[in-house]
């Protein structure tokens, strides 16, 4: 079962707009969360980078499926 390039398009738009804005958010409460944890310093430093990856593997994700947007616009094709 196939469908629209539109409704390709309303899948791809979701996933950029998850990417953009939610990430942040979540990145922010965990942040926030570790602040407040009690654990050792270290551990909040050691957990905070792997915020930092998350936050720009997500900024690369948006780059990515802003490209498959253009990529899909283009196209002929009207069936995925």
């Amino acid at each position: 079962m196939g469908m629209t390039k539109k409704e390709l398009l309303k899948l791809v738009d979701e996933a950029i707009d998850l990417e953009e804005k939610s990430i942040p958010v979540y990145r922010k409460h965990l942040g926030t969360a570790l602040f407040w944890s009690g654990l050792p310093e270290w551990e909040r430093k050691q957990l905070g980078i792997y915020l930092n990856i998350l936050a720009k593997e997500s900024g690369k994700h948006a780059v990515k499926l802003a490209a498959l947007k253009e990529k899909i616009e283009k196209g002929g094709k009207d069936v995925y």
